[in-house]
């Protein structure tokens, strides 16, 4: 974990927080009404089957990346996507005409825009390490 540069060391820690969240979601809602809306919680966040699929998937490519840079640039650009169109359709779900299939609510909103941002700064962040390997390259040339 020494050898780990912060980006790294950011979407390995997101990525598993996400993972455990997902997990520890399941055991709560099983499978049952997977795209549905229910009084399910794990602390103050409602979850489904849903939101913890997207939760251990998005999750374990953040930590599956994390060793190489270049891979974890463009799967946390793409994780950080994800989880801000999720965080935009739980904000849409405040409208009565809307379907709450992603049973979200204030807390689970923040949880999304916090680990879109997350995955965002582990992206910026793994692509100016590669920067910096490269200038440092031809500096020793």
């Amino acid at each position: 974990m020494n050898r780990l540069r912060w980006p790294q060391k950011l979407a390995i820690s997101t990525g598993a927080l996400l993972v455990v969240w997902g997990v520890a979601g399941f055991f709560v809602t099983g499978f049952s009404s997977f795209a549905g809306s229910s009084d399910t919680w794990i602390l103050w966040l409602r979850v489904n089957p849903l939101q913890n699929t997207i939760h251990v998937v998005l999750g374990a490519a953040l930590v599956l990346a994390a060793p190489r840079l270049k891979a974890l640039s463009g799967v946390g650009l793409l994780t950080a996507l994800l989880f801000l169109v999720v965080f935009g359709l739980g904000l849409s779900r405040y409208d009565d005409e809307v379907v709450n299939f992603l049973n979200v609510n204030p807390g689970s909103n923040a949880l999304h825009l916090l680990a879109g941002f997350a995955a965002l700064a582990a992206a910026q962040g793994a692509a100016w390490c590669r920067q910096c390997d490269r200038v440092a390259a031809l500096k020793t040339v």
